[in-house]
């Protein structure tokens, strides 16, 4: 799918959208994806109890410079073509961008819709500030 094609289900997908073609800003798409939830390909279904366990591993890709990046998608349709190309997640789960933030670790980037044609990588030193305004969120309330 081209971006041409790419119909956007969800407002942090309008951002997205927007962003890329230079139509809305950055700053604008960060604050959006802040605000929404991403879904995140997982090795283990959730327990009944909807509890999160330790042993679950996300979905972590390589990107062309051989870092890790978590790979995140604006909706969880567009991660349809993914559990074939990496059965061992077959599974998924809605998740606030803010909680996911602030369980990665310093070497982490994440990538919105890898793969597809409405999508960005964010590097590990680009999340820094967005945790900081998740941190200094969580602070004042």
């Amino acid at each position: 799918m081209s971006e041409a094609d790419f119909s956007p289900a969800n407002p942090l997908e309008h951002a997205l959208l927007d962003a890329q073609r230079g139509n809305g800003s950055p700053a604008a798409f960060f604050d959006e994806l802040l605000n929404s939830q991403v879904f995140v390909l997982l090795d283990k279904e959730i327990g009944p109890e909807g509890r999160w366990d330790p042993s679950i591993n996300l979905c972590v890709l390589t990107n062309a410079a051989g870092g890790p990046v978590v790979a995140a998608f604006s909706a969880p349709e567009r991660s349809a073509p993914w559990p074939e190309r990496l059965p061992q997640f077959r599974y998924g789960l809605l998740v606030a961008f803010p909680w996911l933030l602030q369980g990665l670790g310093s070497e982490l980037g994440v990538v919105i819709n890898p793969g597809g044609s409405v999508g960005v990588e964010l590097a590990p030193e680009a999340l820094v500030p967005l945790k900081q305004q998740v941190a200094g969120n969580s602070a004042a309330t």
